[in-house]
């Protein structure tokens, strides 16, 4: 099967907290791991973490009895505490399964951080990742603003 379907998604949040603070959540693979599990019972572990322009992650998403996502990351553009651009290339066990470009733009209001996540995905061969990434970053989203309410 040679099938792709595209999908182009569109995020947005606002975070009781500044830009600074919701970048650093980001740069941080610590707090990355906390709050980007979309589900109890998963868990992303790193193997690499390069948050940097030109830099590298590899991370697993990990969840009992399935096999592991696997996700490669390509920082391409990083402006501080305003932006955060990457391509992201997904396997699920022995075969690639997608593959996106994502955009992280963070606007100050008042006090708090507008955030604006679009996502241009190519899913192959039905794997259906265009709804996994739908289910994936909401929640990601929604634990990110729990960085917030310490």
């Amino acid at each position: 099967m040679t099938d792709i379907a595209h999908a182009t998604i569109v995020m947005e949040r606002n975070y009781a907290a500044s830009p600074a603070r919701v970048f650093a959540a980001w740069a941080d693979v610590d707090a990355r791991k906390r709050w980007s599990a979309p589900a109890d019972g998963i868990r992303i572990e790193y193997e690499a973490a390069e948050f940097r322009e030109g830099g590298r992650d590899i991370s697993r998403c990990i969840e009992a009895g399935n096999a592991d996502y696997v996700a490669v990351v390509h920082y391409l553009d990083i402006r501080q505490d305003a932006r955060i651009v990457f391509a992201e290339d997904v396997s699920h066990g022995d075969r690639r399964v997608s593959a996106a470009l994502i955009s992280v733009e963070l606007s100050p209001v008042g006090a708090r951080t507008r955030l604006l996540l679009t996502m241009q995905i190519a899913s192959f061969d039905g794997a259906g990742m265009e709804s996994g990434y739908q289910f994936g970053w909401n929640a990601a989203l929604d634990n990110l603003a729990k960085e917030f309410n310490a």
